[in-house]
């Protein structure tokens, strides 16, 4: 949902840039949230294409990225009119949250680092249709993360180097987008978003494959209300069609509130970034928790004796990174600035454990084989 979100304010960007009379550049929220769900459709219709096409997609995104990695740090520094000093972007500090405490503004700004970093999952939730599936998923994730971290801190030097205004970017209702006009011009700029908002689009579908198929296994698995209307599969490719609609739905009824508020979606994008943490979370701390001394089968990949060291280490960050994310980002705190994420949280939580208990321990039948 918020990488469908940012692709649609990537696309209102690029028009915006290209358009010289600013009476007719793109404002109205409403067209962003239109660009919004048709991206989500567009990606629907990508994901009923089946895991062959999502696996030429994966190809063609590696590409992509990797050309278009090479193309904005090369691109920016060449065409930059001044650049800034290496003592500026590896030793400035700015606190601009009002808490005057540099620890504090360091630990809110990895919000966005925890927005980019996650995902890991995807590569498991797809890898039933590859081949040694033990293995690519695995792979998968240690190749995503390695790569995004490499690849991330690259772009960051190089995009502060290139810096033009800050003040002008700290106002801008597209950074990236004033960022690249900076640097560069606006055909040149509207060219990199493209890349970007490209890269977005498959993340976006990605995303949408492997929700739906997590989805379609809790459905296997009588997790989830009407079980049996939601894993039936349609079409040739076997896609689980009703799963990716309800899924595009959700998104769609999720979005409408920001238009009576403009800070309910930051408390969105917080509540996404907390909530998939403590998800990846849960299974490190029912296993020390419950299962710490019961032998499980090993597969190719194990972590051996640093497994439980590795899990504590999972679970207090995550429990850690959790706090943090529910911090109000500026001070004084009003209604306008406070961090809603907490409470959307407790929301959540409440939800969760109720419907379990409810309904969903009664009709969970654990993980069910539907292929010998």
């Amino acid at each position: 949902m918020t990488a469908a979100y940012t692709l649609a304010q990537y696309v209102v960007a690029i028009v915006n840039v290209l358009v010289i009379d600013p009476n007719q550049q793109i404002t109205a929220h409403g067209a962003t949230i239109g660009i919004y769900i048709g991206t989500l459709l567009l990606s629907v219709a990508c994901c009923y294409q089946g895991i062959r096409f999502s696996g030429y997609l994966n190809m063609f995104t590696v590409i992509w990225v990797f050309l278009g990695t090479i193309a904005v740090i090369v691109v920016l520094p060449v065409m930059a009119p001044t650049h800034a000093s290496a003592s500026w972007v590896f030793t400035s500090w700015q606190d601009l949250t009002g808490y005057n405490s540099p620890g504090l503004a360091f630990l809110l700004g990895l919000l966005q680092c925890g927005w980019v970093l996650i995902g890991y999952e995807n590569g498991a939730q797809i890898a039933e249709g590859t081949k040694r599936a033990d293995v690519t998923g695995p792979r998968g994730i240690i190749i995503g993360v390695v790569g995004a971290i490499i690849q991330g801190l690259i772009l960051s030097a190089v995009i502060l180097f290139c810096i033009q205004d800050m003040d002008a970017l700290l106002q801008s209702s597209f950074p990236v987008a004033t960022l690249f006009v900076q640097a560069t011009n606006g055909p040149i700029a509207a060219i990199l978003m493209i890349i970007l908002a490209v890269s977005q689009f498959t993340a976006v579908t990605n995303t949408l494959v492997a929700a739906s198929q997590m989805l379609w296994a809790m459905s296997r698995d009588h997790a989830v209300p009407n079980h049996e209307f939601w894993n039936k599969l349609h079409g040739k490719n076997e896609i689980p069609l009703r799963i990716l609609l309800l899924e595009t739905t959700i998104c769609v009824i999720a979005i409408l509130p920001s238009f009576g508020s403009p800070d309910y979606w930051s408390a969105i994008m917080s509540l996404a970034v907390i909530c998939i943490n403590f998800a990846y979370g849960l299974p490190f701390a029912c296993r020390l928790i419950w299962k710490r001394n019961d032998p499980l089968p090993r597969g190719p990949f194990s972590l051996g004796k640093y497994s439980v060291l590795v899990n504590c280490v999972a679970v207090s960050w995550v429990l850690f990174f959790g706090v943090v994310l529910c911090i109000p980002s500026v001070h004084p705190v009003t209604v306008q600035t406070m961090n809603w994420a907490s409470i959307m949280i407790i929301g959540t939580l409440a939800f969760s454990l109720i419907f379990w208990f409810a309904t969903g321990r009664k009709n969970y039948k654990g993980p069910m084989q539907n292929i010998q």
